[in-house]
């Protein structure tokens, strides 16, 4: 009996795996150049090669398939290639997904750099379209969400891939796998991309990046776009080869006919040529999920692929998985299969039954019905189950300020110590200070940083505590002084000889005597008074760390670093150190993680709290180090930072792009502050604790009011 023809299908739905190809890639053998080990891995074959390397088959002593990298010899000369490599591939290698190849191993101390990831036995989708056309609507779909939640495990680890196309996703039964996040930035340091070449792959290149602008996560936004419309349609968005492709890409449409809906829709708003118009990770997701204005799309899992104990987990970066053994004296490494080929997808979830029939009202009614007794028996019965602590109050912003140039806005923020202005870095290289109550710009300055230098990102802004003077962080090796009151710049600070030490944290001493400076370089001391000495070095406290962040005491006679120690023999490689500031030593060590995000005093200078790996905020006794406990929460996503009102018990958690304020008299979450489109970068309290400033990658600064702690 014939069946009748629902139209041709491209890629054949097979069993147990989510509507593409997942067949081996082939292996070519090893060539009279290729090496035949690399460290502890014997390479078998050849996966594939592209501008930064080549890609091997290789094994473990024990047997196991691995994809080792090695990075061509043309990169590894180039100092800066190697000393950027290092840092993408620490970052990387800290990302953790079900979408992202994790990264095993790495040397990249050797004549020829190399990174191992897992091997994933399936094709890149770009050989899959090539070779069998287009993917099925539904497997459109699910690629294109599976990856935007590759992508916030990437972005929630402080990485932007920069490099996303088809060949850097391999499909596997299991879903796809994203390859290569953060290692194109290493190529863009170096000499043999200084000559206006970008190491991004033109037709996947945002606009913002082809113009050099200092990039964000929406960058990888666009990439998806495309991605999604090349899955769709078996051609590039863009068309043609080189410069005619950036052309387009800065100036014309994209070409979307005949690429079917819903994923129409999904690749239009993702290929927006202004970074903030695009749809944050969480929106495309749910674009995917649905066809209609209710009704879930089978094609992707409506269940999370992690446990969600907060609402709205979608709106944050997805939630890496288990933590898997690392070699903490190997570098770390962005995933690497193959440098130009694909990686393949993750694990999928089954599809539900598209067959089942629709529940009844009366049903559902019941349903409901149900439920409703079984909340009211909990909350009876169950002692201690404050419904106040169970749900805080939402505070939605009060105030945007914006008026930033595309890709290039707000980094760093600090309210002056009567709360009336506020000071932001931006990506265009300006300092703004703002008038809080009326939300106006009152000043522009533009830190210079050497005679004839193009502006650099301001990264990270301090006032001194009398507000007289502006500390102004670059990306660069330089900090800029400003005179408030003269709007004029009085002094400036390198941190090193190497131009590449962006500066990542600023912080006056309480008594304004002190600027402490965090940067790739390390954490320093410097003369913060107004005379002859004013930007003259202190004292370097560790100049063999890159440090995150500094901190002082409530009292100044300590301050903490975060810091990642660059010997590579060290058995765990972020920690918490608190210095004492007179005698310029180490007095504690607070603790170790593979990765820590932030510290903060409390008002009272009692306590210090610290944000890590392990998503939890662990709470410390300022005066001898002690454990005190942690935060009552658990976040389902690497928690950002953390920040203490200046005043009363307030704690501000961010993850994602929601911020939790947290009493900790008396433990109890009061508020969550919602509306940021993307993850939030800084935040800062005004000095009454009763404001919060956040900015984030869509190019605004937000306001919120809270009552006083």
């Amino acid at each position: 009996m014939s069946q009748p023809d629902h139209g041709p299908r491209a890629v054949p739905h097979l069993a147990g795996a989510p509507g593409w190809p997942a067949d081996p890639p082939p292996v070519r053998p090893l060539g009279s150049g290729d090496p035949v080990t690399a460290g502890p891995y014997r390479l078998e074959g050849l996966l594939g090669s592209g501008g930064m390397g080549r890609v091997y088959l290789a094994r473990t002593p024990a047997g196991s398939a691995v994809a080792v990298k090695v990075v061509h010899r043309e990169y590894a000369a180039d100092a800066s290639f190697r000393k950027r490599f290092e840092q993408e591939v620490s970052a990387a290698r800290r990302v953790q997904g079900l979408y992202t190849v994790p990264v095993v191993d790495a040397d990249l101390g050797t004549d020829e750099p190399w990174l191992a990831t897992a091997y994933v036995p399936g094709p890149a989708l770009h050989d899959a379209v090539a070779a069998r056309g287009p993917l099925a609507v539904e497997a459109v779909l699910a690629l294109t969400a599976q990856v935007a939640e590759a992508l916030q495990s990437i972005h929630a680890a402080g990485v932007i891939h920069r490099d996303l196309k088809p060949s850097n996703i391999l499909l596997s039964a299991d879903g796809p796998k994203v390859i290569d996040f953060g290692i194109a930035r290493a190529a863009d340091v170096t000499s043999v991309t200084s000559t206006g070449m970008l190491a991004g792959t033109p037709g996947y290149m945002a606009p913002e990046y082809i113009r050099g602008e200092s990039l964000t996560e929406a960058v990888d936004v666009f990439a998806l776009g495309a991605i999604a419309a090349y899955a769709a349609t078996a051609r590039p968005a863009f068309g043609g080869t080189g410069h005619s492709v950036l052309y387009r890409i800065l100036e014309q449409a994209p070409d979307l006919d005949g690429c079917p809906e819903p994923v129409r829709t999904v690749a239009a708003r993702c290929l927006s040529k202004v970074p903030a118009e695009r749809p944050g990770l969480a929106e495309v997701i749910r674009l995917c999920r649905t066809d209609g204005p209710d009704r879930a799309d089978p094609a992707v899992p409506p269940q999370r692929t992690v446990v969600d104990p907060a609402p709205d987990f979608h709106n944050a970066a997805t939630a890496p998985a288990a933590p898997q053994a690392r070699n903490p004296g190997s570098g770390q490494g962005g995933s690497a299969q193959k440098p130009d080929a694909a990686t393949g997808p993750d694990p999928a979830q089954p599809a539900p039954l598209t067959d089942t029939p629709p529940m009844s009202v009366p049903a559902l009614v019941g349903g409901i019905g149900v439920l409703a007794v079984v909340a009211v028996l909990v909350a009876v019965l169950l002692p201690g189950n404050s419904s106040g602590r169970d749900t805080p109050t939402e505070l939605k912003p009060a105030a945007t300020l914006g008026g930033y140039p595309r890709g290039k806005g707000p980094e760093g923020v600090a309210f002056s110590p009567d709360g009336a202005t506020l000071a932001t870095g931006a990506g265009d290289g300006t300092v703004r200070l703002w008038d809080v109550a009326g939300r106006k710009v009152l000043a522009r300055f533009g830190p210079r940083t050497a005679p004839g230098d193009t502006p650099v990102a301001v990264t990270t802004v301090a006032f001194s505590p009398d507000g007289r003077l502006l500390a102004a962080g670059t990306a660069r090796n330089v900090v800029t002084l400003w005179d408030v009151a003269g709007r004029r710049q009085v002094a400036s600070i390198t941190t090193t000889d190497e131009d590449s030490d962006s500066l990542d944290s600023v912080a006056f001493s309480p008594d304004g005597r002190l600027l402490a400076t965090a940067s790739e370089g390390g954490a320093q001391l410097w003369h913060a008074r107004t005379g002859s000495d004013l930007g003259k070095r202190v004292a370097v406290l560790d100049d063999d760390m890159w440090a995150r962040q500094v901190a002082f005491s409530r009292d100044g006679r300590t301050v903490a670093t975060v810091g990642y120690s660059h010997d590579q023999g060290s058995s765990s490689e972020w920690t918490v150190q608190l210095w004492d500031v007179a005698r310029h030593k180490a007095r504690k060590e607070l603790f170790r993680a593979e990765e820590i995000y932030g510290v903060s005093y409390s008002a009272d200078g009692k306590t210090i709290a610290t944000a890590a790996e392990n998503r939890r905020v662990e709470l410390w006794n300022a005066s001898d180090g002690r454990a005190t406990g942690s935060v009552d929460e658990t976040t389902s996503v690497p928690v950002q930072s953390v920040e203490y009102s200046p005043r009363g018990s307030t704690l501000a958690v961010f993850d994602g792009d929601v911020v939790r304020l947290w009493d900790m008299a008396e433990n109890k979450l009061t508020y969550r502050l919602v509306g940021n489109h993307w993850n939030v970068r800084t935040l800062a309290f005004s000095p009454d604790g009763t404001q919060v400033a956040t900015t984030s990658s869509d190019g605004v600064v937000y306001l919120w009011k809270t009552p006083a702690s």
